[in-house]
């Protein structure tokens, strides 16, 4: 089983949880097999659960903030706890496959970013640029894998914490060795908090049980979870001309009372590693999810008068996913040494879901006073009914024919179908019926070469060069929130170069250098089509760019580490010519919304074992486009965060503080109300203590 190996290659050689050990990773991500990244022909990033854990990590966007290029802050359409993430200036949501133990978190559908337990990880890894020849077409621009924590450092663990706006939180896990090869772990989660805008509390519990069992030579593990995660909504404000409009405060909630965002999720995974001979092994991945979801949000208008008109949308999605991966890993010796990994993969999903249309009007000077939805009037009837399959084979080889070269190549080829029907009825209007299906059937691939350039020399460990070629492709994702349109538009694809180095020296010196271009056709972005929102397909755009990550850990104080990143990214519209409500904008050349040009990050840290420890981080992010006319821009920003542990015997104690100059930045726009944003969570504090017992 792929997460549960490379757990125990890092627990080899790792110290105790509460420790965190610089430059010594594995990455599984970006070939199926436990790999040194300086060995991978790819840019990528490890962020370990020890790390999380040392700076009490809550959230997806803190988990992932300060990993280089990574555009990510909290709030976006999902809610406030959940981000839109950003990988080489793209910042959609459907454009990265997201998964928990090799299983993609949503399905075929958007990445449900809420059943990551991101407080009870064993590592996360971000692996860039198109990912389809192993993944399929879901990975179309990028990765993020999460793996669950499945060993206690002792026999469990309970974390108990604290912070602003009313949060209590707590994490606990316990396991049982039963007879000599099988392992049972229980572990639960809760949080609770009132939220940082009006009315936007949010409530966590989470349970899961996970078995691991030795077979003979083969290893099999279960792990059955469930969860609640329910976030009271908070609406995006207005912008125009790059600023807040100003009779909007901000941090006032002006979403119809009873707002929320509610995910019911239980399931299951099962994951299997076999060695069926000398050389070759069998490994297998089966899951089932389903989320029985509440969605009840509301979006703001246009205002007259001081008044503002809303319209809102109350939907009770059903969705079920299941995912099943089969492959052989062979490993063998025929003019040099190749891992050969073939295999096949499904994905299917379907969301069912009814829900009304309302529209109504609150007065900004009566504020609080704002209708509950049982006090609206019903504008609509309407319902979908929405099932996705995603069916492909595939074959990679990664060939060393010497010590300084490998060359890496592959293929899948993926069948992909979707079939939406819709309904919809105006109050005293006629029921309209829709519905639409498409099938697409097509080829994604890769190569690379990566070169061995360091002499054996005892204080340089690794100088190595790579270039690589992928290209991939993805079903078009339909506006289900206005699914009564039940439109599925042209499939999506990429094509991309990347090429790079990574070094490591004297054992505490690491750079990972990247240059990249990643071309898209018939991206889809949303419009506004008329006052509703509607998704189109754009033409081509462009990314391209470079990255660069600098690391150090001192030899003789291991527990310390420096970090510095560099990330400058050019993200613009090849062509494109919008319909923005009946007007048609040609956008060719500019760029595209909310990607910064120029994305800095750095990150001191001392985490010893015992005894007092702590960290600083700051993140900078350059002038954005607010608008596709590039007409309006968005300031530069700055945020930093920094925080103080105590190691005493089996216990720990974190305190943090986040967003300390307590800058109240764009994180994104919302991709469903036109001209409105999310802003950053103001400043915060939080403690947490964990014993190991």
């Amino acid at each position: 089983m792929l997460p549960f190996l490379a757990s125990l290659v890092m627990l080899a050689t790792a110290p105790p949880d509460t420790a965190v050990v610089q430059l010594k990773e594995v990455v599984v991500s970006a070939t199926k097999s436990p790999r040194n990244p300086v060995n991978v022909p790819n840019a990528t990033a490890v962020v370990s659960g020890a790390e999380l854990r040392r700076r009490g990590t809550q959230t997806v966007a803190d988990a992932l903030q300060d990993v280089v290029g990574l555009d990510t802050g909290g709030g976006s359409d999902n809610g406030s706890r959940l981000p839109n993430l950003g990988l080489w200036g793209l910042k959609e949501f459907d454009a990265m496959l997201v998964t928990l133990d090799g299983v993609p978190v949503g399905g075929p559908f958007n990445p449900s970013l809420s059943q990551l337990p991101v407080n009870d990880l064993d590592r996360i890894e971000i692996v860039k640029g198109p990912q389809g020849t192993l993944y399929g077409v879901s990975a179309f621009a990028g990765m993020i894998q999460a793996f669950s924590r499945v060993d206690e450092a002792r026999s469990g663990h309970l974390t108990l914490g604290g912070g602003s706006f009313s949060d209590v939180n707590g994490t606990g896990g316990m396991q049982w060795r039963l007879e000599q090869n099988h392992v049972l772990r229980l572990s639960g989660t809760g949080l609770h908090s009132d939220g940082w805008q009006d009315r936007t509390g949010n409530q966590v519990e989470r349970g899961d049980l996970n078995l691991t069992s030795r077979l003979g030579p083969g290893t099999i593990g279960v792990n059955a979870f469930a969860f609640r995660d329910q976030q009271r909504w908070g609406t995006p404000l207005p912008f125009e001309g790059g600023v807040r409009v100003e009779e909007f405060a901000v941090d006032r909630n002006y979403a119809v009372r009873g707002a929320k965002l509610e995910h019911r999720v239980f399931g299951a995974i099962t994951q299997a590693d076999f060695p069926l001979a000398h050389g070759v092994k069998l490994q297998n991945t089966l899951s089932f999810t389903q989320d029985h979801q509440t969605s009840i949000r509301s979006f703001l208008g246009a205002v007259t008068g001081g008044t503002v008109a809303s319209e809102g949308v109350s939907i009770e999605p059903k969705e079920s996913s299941f995912y099943e991966d089969a492959h052989l890993v062979l490993n063998l010796h025929a003019a040099g040494q190749h891992e050969l990994i073939g295999g096949g993969a499904l994905t299917w999903g379907r969301t069912k879901a009814r829900g009304i249309g309302f529209d109504f009007d609150q007065s900004l000077a009566g504020y609080p006073d704002i209708p509950s939805l049982g006090q609206i009037p019903v504008g609509d009837h309407r319902s979908f009914n929405d099932r996705r399959t995603f069916a492909g084979a595939y074959l990679h080889d990664d060939w060393t024919p010497v010590e300084r070269l490998t060359l890496g190549g592959g293929g899948r080829y993926d069948d992909v179908s979707e079939k939406l029907s819709a309904s919809g009825e105006e109050v005293g209007g006629p029921l309209v019926l829709t519905s639409d299906s498409k099938t697409s059937r097509a080829w994604s691939g890769d190569a690379s070469v990566l070169v061995r350039t360091a002499p054996k020399l005892d204080w340089l460990q690794a100088a190595n060069w790579y270039v690589n070629y992928k290209s991939s492709f993805k079903p078009a994702a339909p506006n289900l929130t206005e699914a009564e349109n039940a439109e599925i538009l042209e499939p999506e694809w990429t094509h991309s170069v990347e090429g790079g180095f990574k070094g490591r020296a004297l054992d505490q010196f690491a750079l990972d250098v990247s240059v990249f271009q990643m071309d898209f056709q018939n991206m889809v972005v949303a419009i506004d089509q008329g006052g509703t929102p509607g998704l189109t397909n754009a033409g081509r755009e462009r990314f391209k760019g470079y990255e660069a990550e600098g690391r150090w850990s001192p030899r003789l104080l291991r527990e310390a580490s420096l970090l510095a990143g560099y990330a400058h990214h050019d993200a613009r519209f090849v062509q494109f010519v919008s319909d923005e409500g009946g007007t048609l904008l040609d956008v060719s050349g500019n760029r595209l919304e909310q990607v910064p040009e120029e994305m800095f990050n750095a990150r001191a840290e001392y985490a010893p074992a015992r005894g007092l420890g702590g960290f600083v981080a700051a993140r900078y992010r350059g002038k954005r486009f607010f608008a596709r006319d590039n007409a309006e821009t968005l300031a530069p920003y700055t945020e930093w965060d920094a925080g103080a542990t105590l190691g005493w015997g089996p216990a720990l104690l974190v305190v943090t503080g986040r967003n300390l100059g307590d800058d109240r930045h764009v994180v994104t726009e919302s991709e469903i109300g036109p001209d409105q944003v999310y802003l950053a969570p103001p400043r915060r504090f939080a403690a947490q203590v964990t014993y190991q017992f």
